[in-house]
């Protein structure tokens, strides 16, 4: 009996392994992404966040950095809805769906304030417009905000040695709207603890996420009623 449900156990461990390696795969022919690993060059500056300070291109940090973005036809976005109104609801929506994350979960068992708590209800982030000071699911505070861009500032619980970024945005080129999600990580150079997004399976599980977030994110601007 117990070498049966070993067997399965291994059995159902494998296949899910094997079905989010070809997701992730999936994923990653449908957006477009690119990364970095090590010191922020100065110029060009490998990111636009612009709230990232001065200090960190330099080689006194050490930073991971992702970029994944989508263009879609503004032919297939509802007509009578302003761009600056669909990214409003792309962010709303998508940081409501990470909200009930893994990733996400985690994060609301070590927040202890209202507000920290308040920041995950779906009915909360719905009516943000993501204004400066804004706090959603409980370390992603809003520190830029313009029409087509929104900077968070990530806190980690525990981790005061590592600060990042959030930011997602959308640019209009060539009848396209392209929308982007980009992270950013950095440590001081000298730390020897390791940054979340330094070990390989958290990288993978954010990959995955952030690629996701945009691919179903562009989809649901979509599938919008105008």
């Amino acid at each position: 009996m117990f070498r049966f449900i070993f067997t399965a156990t291994a059995v159902i461990t494998g296949s899910s392994a094997i079905y989010l390696y070809i997701f992730h795969q999936k994923l990653s022919a449908r957006v477009q992404h690119r990364s970095h690993c090590g010191k922020l060059a100065e110029s060009p500056k490998p990111c636009e966040i612009e709230s990232i300070p001065d200090t960190v291109y330099t080689d006194q940090y050490h930073a991971l950095y992702d970029r994944s973005s989508k263009p879609v036809p503004r032919y297939l976005l509802p007509a009578c809805i302003p761009t600056d109104v669909l990214f409003t609801k792309l962010v709303r929506r998508n940081m409501t769906v990470f909200s009930h994350f893994p990733q996400a979960l985690m994060m609301r068992m070590v927040c202890k304030t209202a507000e920290e708590r308040r920041s995950f209800k779906a009915s909360q982030i719905s009516t943000l417009d993501f204004n400066k000071g804004d706090l959603v699911c409980g370390m992603y505070r809003v520190v830029a905000r313009s029409k087509n861009k929104v900077e968070f500032e990530m806190t980690m619980k525990n981790m005061e040695f590592v600060n990042g970024r959030l930011a997602i945005s959308f640019q209009e080129r060539d009848g396209d709207l392209v929308f982007s999600s980009e992270t950013i990580m950095w440590r001081r150079a000298d730390e020897m603890r390791t940054m979340p997004l330094e070990k390989r399976v958290v990288r993978w599980m954010h990959e995955t996420a952030a690629w996701w977030l945009i691919d179903s994110g562009t989809k649901y601007l979509m599938d919008l009623e105008g």
